[in-house]
């Protein structure tokens, strides 16, 4: 199949994750004098493809390589290509081949976060690629998208939109793309579903909520909102009912960071909720401050 061909690797039924460019893209990442391939073809984008194949097929963690890559390599890959300040130095050429690269991300964890465990760390590098206040997008913040997401969603339900108002920000057209292509490829559905199960763990809930807190303004309230909101209210009456023995609990370090993301979520949906968001946060750090429990003070002091 074309996907076979892609990965460069690839031979009939089996499929291998092509080691040779984790390895040459091991050595050019984990480096202080970094150059990170941007070319569909190149180390990176055949990672990235082999990754999303295996993980189409539920082997992307049991493969070593591929945990390897995933684990490692790719988070700090995106990490410099998104963050660096080299970035306002770079061509078009360069800013064309990351966008692609960032499609491609787009597509490995959109299959990936439809099956179990949750995966914690690509929604992290998710997270990151979803950021506008990052060096990549502003430097792109006047790009306009590259597709038109009223054909694949219908006039009016796109996921996520430039905003309108010339007093409001830059179109950001192409993360706009980045959040609409998850949507395509079942991303948000998928992240429901998860949001609505029942034994989710705090961790798993604050890294699903993360990568929409940091694009909120850019989310299209009307199809994004029903979906969010009974999040937000469960979320919020959870913490509320924490009690002193649950501070001990290691999983309620994520409770701040949780929070926060919910916060961004109600500064776009929910605007009369953000002061009580924050009181909550203020409040339940200022518990784990009073708890005998060293990691809860340690945590609160660290989130203050």
């Amino acid at each position: 199949s074309q996907k076979n061909d892609e990965n460069g690797n690839c031979s009939g039924e089996g499929i291998e994750f092509p080691t040779t460019n984790l390895y040459e893209l091991e050595s050019r990442v984990l480096t202080d004098h970094w150059s990170i391939p941007y070319k569909r073809e190149e180390s990176l984008g055949k990672c990235l493809i082999a990754s999303t194949y295996l993980a189409r097929l539920g082997l992307s963690d049991s493969d070593e390589n591929c945990k390897r890559f995933m684990d490692r390599c790719m988070p700090e890959a995106f990490k410099k290509l998104l963050t660096s300040s080299a970035v306002h130095k770079w061509g078009t050429e360069i800013h064309e081949g990351i966008y692609n690269m960032l499609m491609l991300l787009v597509d490995l964890v959109a299959e990936r976060v439809k099956q179990d465990p949750i995966p914690v760390g690509l929604l992290s590098v998710l997270t990151m690629a979803f950021n506008p206040d990052n060096e990549y997008h502003f430097k792109n913040r006047m790009k306009v998208c590259q597709r038109n997401w009223a054909e694949v969603f219908g006039e009016g339900n796109m996921h996520a939109v430039s905003p309108i108002s010339t007093f409001q920000k830059e179109p950001h057209g192409w993360l706009v793309d980045l959040v609409n292509r998850f949507a395509e490829l079942g991303g948000f559905s998928a992240i429901q579903s998860k949001l609505n199960s029942e034994d989710i763990e705090l961790g798993a809930i604050s890294a699903l909520v993360q990568p929409f807190g940091v694009c909120a303004e850019y989310l299209n309230s009307s199809v994004v909102q029903p979906m969010l909101d009974p999040v937000i209210h469960k979320m919020i009456k959870y913490v509320q009912n924490v009690e002193e023995k649950d501070l001990k609990d290691k999983r309620l370090v994520s409770i701040p960071e949780l929070l926060s993301g919910i916060k961004l979520l109600c500064m776009r949906f929910q605007p009369d909720l953000v002061t009580a968001v924050d009181d909550l946060r203020l409040d339940i750090l200022l518990r784990m401050l009073k708890s005998p429990h060293f990691s809860a003070k340690m945590n609160s002091l660290k989130e203050v």
